[in-house]
């Protein structure tokens, strides 16, 4: 059976809502192979466990101690595979968009680099999140940074009004990439650009696990060949899209699904275990054209 596009968006919106209220993302605490949380525990130890896991995935996948502790309490929930903002070279006075901007991590991180007279626009489709997102915002006093609700596919942002776009592990999540490259697209401003952690493999998806709903909101690659492609197709040049660290996906082998599929058909297991091994955190970079026209 294969999911539609409304199914899958709608599958993403329900995992990230509880992400935003329990902390529970893509590659939650018992995704990650992390220590989950006992269910004796007192609200507040599990709070402060479901923090310090978070934590330990961000400084795995590229952030340092000095940058979590610079954001607001509960802003990072481990929800990365990269940090766009390290790479993003961000200067004072610029505007950024943040695509799929959670509860607002790296939009805080990069409302520091661009200063008080930068802005700063996140857009997340999950209201839970941008609720979130918004308290945190007051609470660490980032008047800068301002939160929409929206989707990535059609983005609630203004024509050739943004220097740089970033996002980190929410590409993969789209039932429609190569809109989202569009929109990214339009809202640049020419020479403007584009810096993306996301998960990315050279190997193609095993058919029974890209039709399966719970590995789907579990954080699946994109093509290495297939960002290329969907980048040049919108306009960009100057692409690169380059591996970087292991990505735990250790999740996809005990999905109902995928285990059904092998257990009726024992030869796919390495087909499994080959295709995630190869997952890992990308970057991805590109940049709009300086003489591209609008309209």
């Amino acid at each position: 059976m294969t999911i539609n596009a409304t199914e899958r968006r709608t599958a993403v919106r329900e995992r990230y809502a509880r992400a935003a209220t329990t902390g529970d993302g893509c590659c939650g605490p018992s995704d990650c192979g992390a220590p989950s949380n006992d269910p004796g525990d007192s609200g507040a130890t599990a709070t402060a466990t479901t923090t310090t896991i978070a934590d330990e995935i961000s400084c795995a996948v590229g952030y340092d101690q000095d940058e979590l502790s610079r954001v607001p309490e509960g802003a990072n929930l481990g929800l990365g595979c990269g940090n766009p903002v390290a790479l993003a070279s961000l200067a004072p006075g610029e505007t950024v968009l943040d695509l799929g901007s959670g509860a607002g991590f790296d939009c805080f991180l990069a409302a520091e680099r661009v200063g008080p007279a930068g802005r700063v626009i996140g857009v997340d489709m999950t209201p839970e999140m941008v609720e979130k997102a918004r308290a945190n915002a007051l609470s660490g006093g980032f008047a800068n940074v301002e939160f929409r609700l929206g989707e990535i596919e059609a983005l609630p942002v203004a024509d050739a009004s943004v220097d740089a776009v970033i996002s980190n592990c929410v590409l993969n999540l789209s039932a429609d990439r190569p809109r989202v490259l569009a929109e990214t697209m339009r809202v640049l401003k020419p020479g403007g650009r584009v810096m993306i952690s996301d998960l990315v493999s050279d190997r193609p998806i095993p058919d029974f696990v890209a039709n399966s709903r719970e590995s789907l909101v579990g954080c699946l690659p994109v093509g290495i060949a297939e960002y290329r492609a969907d980048l040049t197709a919108a306009g960009f040049t100057a692409i690169g899209v380059d591996k970087r660290q292991r990505y735990p996906s250790e999740h996809i082998l005990s999905d109902p699904r995928v285990q059904e599929v092998i257990r009726r058909d024992p030869a796919r297991e390495t087909e499994v275990h080959s295709f995630v091994e190869s997952i890992h955190g990308g970057t991805i970079h590109a940049v709009k054209p300086a003489g591209t026209k609008e309209g």
